[in-house]
């Protein structure tokens, strides 16, 4: 049981220093996008995005290993689990979907139910990094030839 709290917390540690570099990555670079302000919010759900998949994907390699290498208990549910299966469990485990079809044995269960709680973690970070994000650049002026025609605020005089 120590041995798959230590594994988790690898893979906790992992994960975060994943999704900072990729957070921080995209702030240093956002504001320097050829891009409307507006859109850049789509680039950030698209780096998030990109980064909560690597970390299902890292857990799946975790499953994987550990299920090749014994004694730490397998994925139930399907008769040979593919990498596929491994990514889909872990997944479902992430994002605390939990559907049910695939499921763990032995120690794996302790892992999968730290994925869930770092999912939590990470969705909840990515949400606050959105916001802050949105706030910046949701407001950003630009010329009236991007814009279009838009509707004048009665609050603000010329």
């Amino acid at each position: 049981m120590l041995t798959a709290f230590f594994i988790s917390f690898l893979l906790v540690s992992a994960t975060i220093a994943i999704h900072y570099e990729a957070l921080r990555q995209t702030s240093l670079r956002l504001g320097e996008l050829p891009i409307y302000p507006r859109a850049r919010i789509i680039v950030v759900i698209a780096i998030a995005m990109i980064s909560h998949c690597l970390h299902a994907l890292l857990y799946a390699f975790a499953y994987m290993a550990l299920a090749s290498v014994g004694g730490y208990g397998d994925i139930g549910g399907a008769g040979s689990i593919t990498m596929a299966d491994a990514f889909y469990f872990s997944i479902t485990s992430y994002t605390t979907l939990g559907i049910g079809d695939l499921y763990p044995h032995g120690e794996l269960r302790i892992i999968s139910g730290i994925e869930a709680l770092n999912g939590l973690v990470m969705v909840g970070w990515t949400a606050s990094y959105t916001y802050l994000a949105m706030e910046r650049y949701w407001h950003v002026a630009v010329s009236d030839d991007e814009m279009g025609d838009e509707v004048p605020d009665p609050t603000k005089s010329d």
